[in-house]
């Protein structure tokens, strides 16, 4: 989803993210396979809030191609991130709380 000449800025940005809720170690390999699709999918999270693309879609228009969104609350991706770090993280890398 994330073009390509913005995705090593969204990728930095979702590891952050990932970092502020999991300790997780960086080894002579990288990060783990899970961690890393973790990872990516929290990038494809930020990129879709930044972008509003998560937004309903309240009209379409087929002549001359219109679209408008429905107004209202922003999308939210705190709960997302959340389900994310319990499926990619391991409890012992997750902070209390998580």
């Amino acid at each position: 989803m994330i073009p390509e000449k913005e995705f090593a800025r969204y990728s930095v940005m979702a590891e952050r993210t990932a970092r502020r809720f999991a300790d997780f170690e960086t080894d002579a390999c990288g990060v783990s396979d899970d961690n890393r699709r973790g990872i990516c999918e929290i990038a494809d999270i930020l990129y879709a809030e930044k972008n509003q693309l998560n937004r309903p879609l309240a009209g379409f228009a087929n002549e001359k191609y219109r679209e408008s969104y429905a107004a209202g609350r922003r999308f939210d991706p705190g709960e997302k991130i959340w389900e994310i770090m319990a499926a990619y993280f391991s409890r012992g890398q997750l902070y209390r709380g998580v």
